[in-house]
């Protein structure tokens, strides 16, 4: 019998998780994953973007199925700073998120980060300076009871 894996909102936790870091330190950009109107002047937008396949050892080997317990979200963070400083914020995010594994981020384990790069990405509806940052993880889901 196949078990049924509930797996976490990952954006919701990273949300929280990035939060809770800023506050931590002191720094007082804001996180979500809508952006509110106004937006905030330093920010960063949390989204799950699984569009684009990954072809690694378990889609290769076939080993990939409804029995394993691992999700593996594709995130784009959204960093912007009317001020100036997205690409640092971007940095900042970058930094903490590839810290977080192994371990926990939020109530979540999180097994592996794989870093997919930066760039520098002027919002096209505002021109606000922006930097986006991906990552690949591999987060673990639980056996729904």
């Amino acid at each position: 019998m196949v078990e049924t894996i509930v797996f976490p909102d990952i954006e919701k936790t990273l949300v929280d998780f990035l939060t809770s870091k800023f506050v931590a330190g002191g720094d007082s950009s804001k996180v979500f994953t809508k952006v509110p109107d106004p937006r905030p002047a330093r920010a960063v937008r949390v989204v799950r973007n699984d569009r684009k396949a990954r072809l690694d050892v378990e889609d290769r080997e076939g080993r990939r199925g409804a029995h394993l317990i691992l999700d593996r979200p594709r995130v784009v963070f959204e960093c912007t700073d009317d001020a100036g400083g997205a690409a640092d914020l971007a940095a900042k995010v970058r930094g903490i998120i590839n810290a977080a594994a192994p371990g926990y981020i939020g109530a979540v384990w999180c097994d592996y980060v794989e870093d997919a790069g930066e760039e520098n990405d002027t919002d096209p509806v505002t021109a606000a300076p922006r930097y986006t940052v991906v990552t690949d993880l591999i987060v673990r889901g639980t056996v729904l009871a």
